[in-house]
C-alpha cells in the first residue's frame, strides 16, 4: 500500500469510508467529520498499513514544521479511535505497540474519484444561462481586482510585526536551550538549565518572565522571533544552547529583541561542568543589566545564590525533574527516586526536598502508590525540612499551600500562595494554586480573578488551568464555560481523572446525561477503584450545599459510594 495517496484520493478503511478533502468519516447513514491532524494521521498510517509507526515518525511527518507537545500524538490518536468507534483494549483499526508506536490494522482499499454533481458538460461551459456571467466577464472582473490588489500592495507599508506592549515591565521568554551533546538522553541537562533560568529571572519585580510551559512550546520552532515573541506576548527572547562532554561544559546564550530580531546580548561559555552554577548566575545578570533593569535590595537579595550543592546531586536533581515533568504514576515513582538520590549525596539541598515532596502531593491527588493521608503527611514532613534550610524557595510555599488546602486550612494555604508569588512575581502556577483555594474555600469570582493572572502569565495554558478555571465555572452553575475548560483539558490530557470527573458533575448538572456518564466511564477506566467515598473524604469543599451538589452531581453520572 506504501505509495499509494491516501492523504488525496477518497479510500476505505475497515467499514468506513474516507473522505480526505472533506475531513469526514462514513458509513451507511452515519458521518462523522473530523480534525485535520486526525485525517493526516488516519491517512498516513494508511500508507503504511501493517506497519509499526512511531510517535517520531508522525511527529516528523504530520506535524511538519510545527510545534508539538508532549501529548499531541497521544491526544490525536485518542480523537481517531473515538471517530472510528476503535478501542485501545481490543482495537479492530489502530493497534498500540508499546515502546513503539502504532499500526493500522484494519484493511485498506482505494475508492475511483467520484463526479461532483455539480459539475456541467463541456456544451454547458461554453454556453452559460442567460443572465449569467461569460468566462471571459469573470476573467476580465478578475484582472480589475488583482490590479486593485497590487496596487494597494505596491503602495501600502506593510503591517509592523510587534510584540504586546510589555506592563508592567519588560515581558521576557526564554525558550528551551538546545541540547547539543550528541545524546537526546541528555535534554534533561540543557531542560534544567533553561528552566533554573526561568526561575532566577522570574523573581525579578521589574520583569514579567512568560512561563515554562507556555515557552516550553516552541521546542524546534520554526517561527520567526518577531511571530513569537507576538504569540507569547514578550518583548524580549532568550535563546541558547548547551554541549556537555564529559566534565566540559559550552553555553552559547543570545538575548533578542523580538521587535526587529536584533541581539541584545551574546555570550559563549566554554568551562567545567563543576563552575554550572557561577555560569547560571553570571548569564541571569547579564540578562538582568542587558534589559536596564533596575534591581531593588530584594532583587539583589533574590539573586544571591547557595552554591554549597554538589553537581552530582544537582545533575540526579534535574533528571527528577524531568520524570516529574511527565505526570505519570510510573515517571514520578522515578523522580522520587532521582530526588531521594540527591538528599543522599547533599542533605542540605531545599530544593531537592521540596521537590520530593511535591511528588508525595502529586501522588495524593493523582491516587497513585500510598493514601492520600499518608502522602500529605509525607509531603509535610519534606517541605518542613526544605522551609529549615531555605525558607526563600517558591517552591516550598507553593508545596506547603497544597499541603495546607488539602487540610482544609484556607487561610494558611492562601498566605503560602502569596508568599510564593512575592518571592517570585512571575509564577504563574501560585497563581493557580490560588485559584484552585479559593474555589474550595468557596469564593469562585475571586478565583476566577486569580486564574486571569496565572494564564497572563501562561498563554499556553496548561490542562491543569482549564480544570481550576472549570471547577469554578461549575461552583457559580455556569455549567456551558464549565464544560468549554474542562473539554479543553481533557483534549490536552485525556488521562486527566479529575477534569473528566468534574466535566462529568458539570454535564449532569446541564442536563445532559448520555454525556455525563460517558465521561464518567472514561475516568473510571483510568482508575476503577475510584467512589463516591474518595471524593467525599479527598475533595477540601468548604462549603456543605456546594459539596452536596457535587456528590449529586456525580452519583447521577454513575459514580458509586
Amino acid at each position: 500500500m506504501v505509495g499509494e495517496n491516501f492523504a488525496a484520493e477518497r479510500f476505505r478503511v475497515g467499514d468506513w469510508t474516507v473522505d480526505p478533502a472533506a475531513n469526514r468519516l462514513s458509513r451507511l447513514d452515519e458521518e462523522v467529520r473530523v480534525e485535520p491532524k486526525v485525517m493526516r494521521v488516519l491517512s498516513y498510517l494508511a500508507e503504511r498499513r501493517g506497519e509499526v509507526v512511531s510517535r517520531h515518525d508522525l511527529e516528523a511527518n504530520v506535524w511538519t514544521g510545527t510545534i508539538v507537545t508532549d501529548d499531541a500524538v497521544t491526544n490525536t490518536i485518542i480523537k481517531l479511535r473515538k471517530a472510528l468507534g476503535d478501542s485501545a483494549r481490543e482495537p479492530i483499526y489502530i493497534e498500540t505497540i508499546a515502546k513503539s508506536g502504532y499500526r493500522l490494522i484494519a484493511e485498506t482499499s482505494m475508492l475511483e474519484p467520484t463526479v461532483d454533481a455539480g459539475s456541467k458538460t463541456g456544451s454547458e461551459e461554453r454556453n452559460p444561462p442567460r443572465g449569467q456571467p461569460s468566462w471571459l466577464q469573470i476573467l476580465f472582473l478578475g484582472l480589475l481586482v488583482l490590479s486593485g490588489v497590487l496596487i494597494f500592495w505596491l503602495t501600502a507599508s506593510p503591517p509592523a510585526v510587534e510584540p504586546k506592549p510589555a506592563e508592567p515591565g519588560p515581558v521576557v521568554a526564554v525558550l528551551p536551550f538546545e541540547n547539543l551533546s550528541g545524546d537526546a538522553e541528555q535534554a534533561y541537562f540543557s531542560n534544567g538549565i533553561t528552566e533554573d533560568l526561568i526561575t532566577d529571572l522570574s523573581k525579578i519585580d521589574g520583569l514579567r518572565v512568560v512561563a515554562r510551559n507556555s515557552a516550553f512550546a516552541y521546542r524546534g520552532s520554526t517561527e520567526s522571533e518577531q511571530q513569537i515573541g507576538v504569540e507569547l506576548g514578550a518583548r524580549y527572547l532568550v535563546k541558547g544552547s548547551v554541549r556537555r562532554s564529559d566534565d566540559h561544559l559550552r553555553i552559547n546564550v543570545r538575548l533578542i529583541d523580538a521587535a526587529d530580531a536584533s541581539n541584545r546580548w551574546a555570550e559563549r561559555y566554554d568551562r567545567r561542568i563543576s563552575d554550572i552554577f557561577a555560569v547560571q548566575d553570571e548569564i541571569t545578570r547579564k540578562i538582568v543589566s542587558a534589559l536596564e533593569v533596575t534591581l531593588s535590595s530584594r532583587d539583589r537579595s533574590n539573586l544571591i545564590k547557595d552554591y554549597a550543592t554538589s553537581v552530582e546531586a544537582y545533575d540526579l536533581f534535574l533528571q527528577g525533574m524531568d520524570h516529574y515533568g511527565r505526570r505519570s504514576g510510573e515517571d514520578n515513582a522515578l523522580a522520587k527516586e532521582y530526588f531521594e538520590q540527591a538528599i543522599a549525596i547533599e542533605p542540605g539541598f531545599a530544593r531537592a526536598y521540596a521537590a520530593l515532596a511535591l511528588t508525595h502531593t502529586t501522588s495524593a491527588i493523582s491516587g497513585w502508590g500510598a493514601p492520600l493521608e499518608q502522602s500529605l503527611a509525607q509531603a509535610e514532613v519534606l517541605v518542613n525540612k526544605a522551609m529549615q534550610l531555605d525558607d526563600t524557595l517558591p517552591q516550598v510555599h507553593f508545596v506547603m499551600g497544597q499541603v495546607n488546602m488539602y487540610k482544609r486550612d484556607y487561610a494558611a494555604a492562601l498566605e503560602a500562595a502569596a508568599r510564593a508569588i512575592e518571592l517570585t512575581p512571575s509564577y504563574p502556577d501560585a497563581y493557580a494554586l490560588t485559584g484552585w483555594i479559593l474555589h474550595f474555600a468557596g469564593r469562585p469570582e475571586e478565583g476566577l480573578a486569580a486564574m486571569q493572572q496565572a494564564i497572563a502569565l501562561n498563554p499556553r495554558v496548561p490542562a491543569v488551568y482549564h480544570l481550576v478555571q472549570g471547577a469554578l465555572w461549575y461552583e457559580l452553575e455556569e455549567y456551558d464555560r464549565a464544560i468549554r475548560d474542562l473539554e479543553l483539558a481533557i483534549g490536552s490530557n485525556p488521562s486527566y481523572q479529575l477534569a473528566r470527573v468534574f466535566l462529568a458533575a458539570s454535564y449532569v448538572a446541564a442536563g445532559d446525561l448520555d454525556q455525563a456518564q460517558w465521561q464518567m466511564t472514561e475516568a473510571l477506566t483510568l482508575n476503577p477503584d475510584f467512589s463516591l467515598s474518595d471524593v467525599e473524604r479527598g475533595a477540601p469543599i468548604r462549603d456543605p450545599g456546594y459539596r452536596e451538589r457535587f456528590l449529586r452531581d456525580l452519583q447521577s453520572a454513575g459514580l458509586a459510594n
